[in-house]
């Protein structure tokens, strides 16, 4: 919110910024709409008072003038409306860059669990109620809080580099920059894009937005590889101004961050857009957040001549058929439930998410058997994402910002189930107790074994395998109900809810969303799961007897069938 003494300030310039064309680009522009954003300095009220022609400003700042750029904020509070010209939709680009002041040539280089990584981008989209007068105060507190969080988290500015140790640091120099997007899609006559309580009725499905293209960056949208010696990005950014709401999109590459190090990016993004909003103190930072060292495996005993090559990586298994991702609601009640029928006659406890897990195995694996036709004898193939912070010791911090994820295997268990015990033979809570043993599987000392593999490769990074490589009926499942970032406070507000945003389908990916924020008042609200399935026969998976007594279906994320 303005302060009371500025608001009549902030209406003047509201008023001239809807009214002033876009102007003249300033000399060195790279294109219209693109800007450089490094340090912005205070302007003072007094200064403030001595503009008299605040049409002649609104139109030099659409325009993009750095000068002015650097004026817009009155001690803390923000007196701007809009970056754009209205009925415009108008899209513009900035380069956000480190503090010249405090900028120093860095190289963080990645360990063995960044390079044995999908080498992809993800996109990750959260909404946010937002009161139309705010909108442009919240664009430039973004700019200014994201310039201060890439002062801290400063390995995410960079882009990746061979380094001397023959693999790859993400390196920032004096012309590293992030890139940040600000859209304006809220006009009603031109931009025709849902609003923000039209997509919260929707309960945020990825489907209710149309196409997600408008909403990201061209190359670093969920999917889009980049290998490491491309040269990649680590992040980009989009702020996507919408009726009566805001969708922020991040960009991450896989290489920089897992599902917990990006929630810990946007934790220190948001603390310091609040800081900017709301006059609060600058958020802390640690440093050691950004080591590595951890799981960097040493080579210095084996030449670098000595290396292994990898094996050529197995492109997409043949079989699979095109799929959706479809997006289900397990109410709290239903959970309970759902545990209870997987608990097994002892009393042995299992977790909701064992139970979740084992009944979706099932259920996923009874269809697509009918589908693809499977040996039933060959084992069952399940690989769980398992975040390792509080799992070694000494732990990580759980804001440790890098790769710290093993996996359970369905195959490395003592005695591996068939795809006919999953889905008839076993028990219910059989299943439960296996994915229990799976999940517990994953010990620091698996881990290490698991490192220590790996260190007589070169190129380690193509050693991961494309999960659409590991052939149909395997299912991959990643957890997020711990990433929290629909917890982080903007200043303005916390986000309603975030979604991965894609345009693809992995075929044998599930993902465990956490409870919908804006749905907290209802004691019923659960977990959602995104769940994959061949788009021809996803009626079949939508009116199976057994899921839809526990799970309530809400949308496609993803490829909805035509």
């Amino acid at each position: 919110m303005l302060p009371p003494t500025h608001t009549r300030a902030a209406r003047q310039f509201a008023r001239a910024a809807r009214q002033c064309p876009t102007g003249r680009r300033p000399k060195g522009s790279q294109h219209a709409g693109h800007r450089s954003e490094r340090d912005p300095l205070p302007f003072s009220q007094t200064r403030l008072r001595t503009i008299t022609s605040t049409a002649t400003l609104a139109g030099r700042w659409l325009a993009g003038d750095p000068a002015l750029d650097a004026k817009l904020q009155v001690g803390r509070s923000l007196t701007t409306q809009s970056a754009r010209a209205p009925g415009t939709g108008s899209r513009q680009t900035f380069d956000i860059k480190a503090s010249a002041q405090n900028f120093k040539e860095e190289k963080f280089r990645l360990s063995t669990l960044d390079l044995f990584n999908t080498q992809n981008y993800s996109t990750h989209a959260l909404f946010f109620k937002v009161d139309e007068a705010e909108k442009a105060n919240i664009a430039y507190a973004f700019k200014q809080g994201l310039r201060q969080a890439l002062n801290q988290c400063r390995h995410m500015l960079g882009h990746l580099q061979p380094n001397e140790y023959g693999d790859f640091s993400l390196v920032t120099t004096s012309k590293s920059a992030v890139r940040l997007v600000i859209q304006w899609l809220d006009d009603p006559v031109t931009g025709g894009f849902p609003s923000y309580s039209e997509i919260e009725r929707a309960k945020f499905t990825s489907q209710s937005l149309g196409d997600i293209s408008r909403l990201t960056i061209e190359g670093m949208r969920m999917g889009c590889r980049r290998a490491p010696d491309s040269r990649p990005e680590m992040a980009g950014f989009q702020l996507n101004f919408i009726p009566g709401g805001l969708i922020f999109t991040v960009h991450k590459h896989h290489a920089g961050l897992d599902i917990a190090g990006t929630t810990s990016l946007i934790h220190q993004i948001a603390a310091n857009v609040k800081h900017v909003i709301s006059r609060t103190p600058a958020p802390d930072w640690d440093d050691s957040l950004m080591d590595r060292s951890r799981f960097i495996t040493s080579t210095s005993d084996i030449a670098k001549t000595n290396l292994q090559l990898p094996p050529p990586a197995p492109g997409r298994h043949q079989a699979w058929l095109p799929n959706s991702w479809l997006l289900f609601h397990l109410p709290r009640s239903k959970a309970a439930e759902l545990k209870r029928q997987a608990t097994p006659p002892d009393g042995q406890w299992i977790s909701t998410h064992d139970a979740v897990v084992a009944f979706l195995w099932r259920v996923l694996s009874r269809h697509r058997a009918k589908i693809y036709k499977p040996n039933l004898s060959e084992p069952a193939l399940l690989f769980e994402a398992i975040n390792m912070r509080d799992r070694l010791t000494p732990p990580l911090p759980a804001r440790y910002q890098g790769n710290a994820l093993s996996a359970g295997v369905s195959t490395d268990q003592p005695h591996p189930l068939t795809l006919a015990e999953v889905i008839t033979t076993a028990p219910l809570h059989q299943l439960a107790q296996f994915i229990r043993q799976m999940t517990t599987s994953a010990t620091q000392e698996r881990l290490d074994k698991t490192l220590e593999s790996l260190a007589p490769f070169k190129d380690k990074w193509k050693l991961h395998p494309r999960l659409d490589a590991i052939p149909p009926m395997s299912l991959v499942v990643t957890d997020w109900r711990k990433a929290d970032m629909c917890d982080a406070d903007f200043g303005f507000g916390r986000p309603a809810a975030f979604r991965q945003l894609s345009d693809i389908v992995i075929e044998n990916m599930m993902v465990i969303y956490p409870p919908l924020k804006s749905n907290d008042e209802d004691p019923d609200n659960g977990l959602e799961v995104m769940v994959p399935f061949e788009s021809h026969a996803v009626d079949m998976l939508k009116e199976d007897a057994e899921l839809t007594r526990y799970f309530e279906f809400r949308g496609f994320e993803a490829c909805p069938p035509t």
